[in-house]
């Protein structure tokens, strides 16, 4: 044995070792069940547990014939462990399903005034190989408080399953990005088209100023670019007071000319009366 090295005990065939591997494979079930899902059959596991007088008990396994099976319709008879409970006593029920990740309200199974929990419905929602939702549905009958003298050991329990489709989150996404992407597309070329439309049907006004470093800075003219007749070339107008200015400076310059031609008329006529006087004296 020595010469071997450690070997464990439950790889020669004991008892040990066949516990072990029992353990080993049952373990491994559980993990891959809990990562894979559930096949249709499949046991879900359940768990139950009781409250009264203010006092609840430990969490303990529902046997595998009273569980639910998975994507399968079945009632039931579920025990209950009464018998030491008075029928005064309120009892309630609890259970929880799937490794506790689905867990009941408290279920009142005889509140010790006669009334008692008949039947309880088990609503599964399903998809695939996963639950999605538990929901419970109960239903009471009512008797004479003196003659019942303790709570019933055994309810019914019916499981009943509904398959809910199946949503693509992922193909959705991808739907909404596509969506989005050709939208601002769209918008992008709608925006451009119309800045060319613009281009093409609107004047340029381009402003000029005489003192471009000054804060407030006086505006000299205004050039206006406009497209001729075939709409290829822009034609530049100005505009503003430097053109005012030189069509003032034409006119005042024009009707200068024109008082300056009476003036000299007018000047050159007195020495011509002064002469024509002095004549006149001689």
């Amino acid at each position: 044995d020595m010469a071997r090295g450690a070997v464990p005990g439950w790889a020669f065939g004991g008892k040990n070792g066949i516990r072990s591997a029992l353990l080993l494979a049952t373990s491994l079930a559980c993990w891959i069940s809990s990562v894979e899902g559930y096949f249709k059959g499949d046991p879900v596991q359940c768990f139950k547990r009781i409250q009264y007088q203010g006092k609840r008990t430990m969490w303990s396994d529902v046997l595998i014939g009273q569980a639910p099976l998975f994507a399968v319709d079945k009632a039931v008879e579920l025990h209950i462990p009464s018998h030491d409970i008075p029928a005064y006593e309120s009892l309630k029920l609890q259970l929880s399903y799937d490794y506790e990740k689905f867990t009941s309200e408290w279920l009142t199974v005889g509140n010790g005034q006669g009334t008692e929990l008949d039947m309880i419905m088990v609503v599964f929602a399903y998809s695939g190989a996963d639950i999605h939702e538990v929901r419970h549905k109960l239903t009471y009958k009512h008797g004479d408080k003196e003659a019942q003298h303790s709570h019933r050991t055994t309810v019914t329990i019916a499981y009943h399953w509904i398959e809910e489709l199946e949503t693509d989150t992922r193909s959705g996404l991808n739907f909404l990005f596509v969506a989005g992407c050709f939208l601002t597309l769209l918008a992008i070329v709608a925006v451009a088209l119309d800045s060319g439309d613009l281009t093409n049907t609107r004047a340029l006004l381009v402003p000029e100023y005489e003192d471009s470093d000054r804060k407030r800075p006086k505006v000299k003219k205004f050039t206006l670019f406009q497209k001729d007749e075939t709409g290829e070339n822009d034609v530049p107008t100005t505009l503003g007071a430097e053109a005012d200015r030189h069509t003032t400076g034409a006119a005042d310059q024009e009707g200068l000319r024109s008082r300056g031609g009476e003036t000299a008329g007018g000047e050159a006529g007195v020495p011509a009366a002064a002469e024509s006087a002095g004549g006149k004296a001689d």
